[in-house]
């Protein structure tokens, strides 16, 4: 294997936030280098519900529970489901055409700690019918070596595979690393890899630059593995790989498309109740 170098870095951006909702956001901005096809990341901390039921369309929204979130989570959208989702489970949200959700801690003042990922979706399947793809924590598969664990959520560790199969081909791997432990995973030399520190220190890339949490690579395309190594605290790292698009994007809030025309018809159906019904909770203290 060739191992990638790090092409730039950058901290994730912190967000004005509160008690019960906080985040601080990753983007192409903030490591200064186009990250497509993924669109950004929250790192997220939540204890109570505090979004009203919205839409999405043309992207998919990924939520991920890290392990040591407190308590249930749950999702709800307009197709009709009603997750339930323990620690350490995704929720694979492919918003195609257009679909309303929340989601909220199940018991309020419990700590929800995860990612939202926002992942673009090609143009040939921007107006597929939405779905979503659920695995619970305890189902997540785990992948075990010398000093390293990985939950793979999507794609393939060795010959641990993931449960569900997301557009795209999107790679998402939740590393823990002991301390001084080396983890490398290969990767198409034509995907994006983007990698965040959530909590430790990782020495990543071929030169192996020291990260530090809250931090994230964007790594070059100069090889065809991604080599993580734990500094002596240890390190908790995501990565998330994927083949870029290269298509024009237009956003505007949760409507992500390829042109102003599509934005605007994406409007017109959210407003039309093409994307369906979705009744806000009580969201006020008990």
């Amino acid at each position: 294997m060739s191992h990638r170098s790090i092409a730039s870095t950058g901290p994730a951006m912190e967000r004005p936030g509160s008690y019960e909702f906080s985040a601080a956001n990753t983007s192409g901005d903030s490591v200064g280098r186009d990250i497509d096809p993924v669109i950004g990341i929250d790192h997220f901390s939540m204890r109570a519900p505090v979004f009203a039921p919205h839409p999405h369309a043309g992207f998919s929204a990924v939520t991920y529970l890290f392990e040591d979130s407190e308590g249930d989570f749950l999702n709800r959208d307009s197709l009709g489901h009603q997750l339930t989702a323990r620690p350490g489970a995704v929720i694979w949200t492919v918003a195609g055409s257009g679909v309303l959700h929340d989601e909220f801690p199940k018991q309020r003042g419990k700590r929800s700690h995860g990612l939202q990922v926002f992942v673009n979706l090609a143009a040939a399947e921007k107006m597929q019918a939405p779905r979503v793809l659920f695995v619970d924590g305890p189902d997540v598969p785990v992948f075990t070596s010398d000093g390293v664990r990985v939950r793979v959520v999507a794609g393939t560790v060795g010959r641990t595979h993931a449960t569900i199969e997301p557009p795209g081909g999107v790679m998402f791997l939740d590393v823990y690393l002991d301390p001084g432990a080396t983890f490398a995973q290969p990767v198409p030399p034509d995907h994006s890899v983007l990698a965040y520190v959530v909590e430790g220190h990782a020495l990543v890339g071929d030169e192996g630059r020291e990260l530090g949490a809250h931090e994230a690579a964007s790594l070059a395309a100069d090889g065809d593995a991604v080599t993580l190594r734990a500094a002596a605290d240890g390190a908790h790292v995501v990565v998330i790989a994927g083949r870029p698009l290269r298509e024009p994007v237009v956003s505007y809030g949760p409507f992500i498309m390829n042109s102003e025309e599509q934005v605007t018809s994406a409007i017109e159906r959210y407003r039309a109740g093409q994307m369906g019904r979705l009744d806000p909770v009580n969201m006020k203290p008990s």
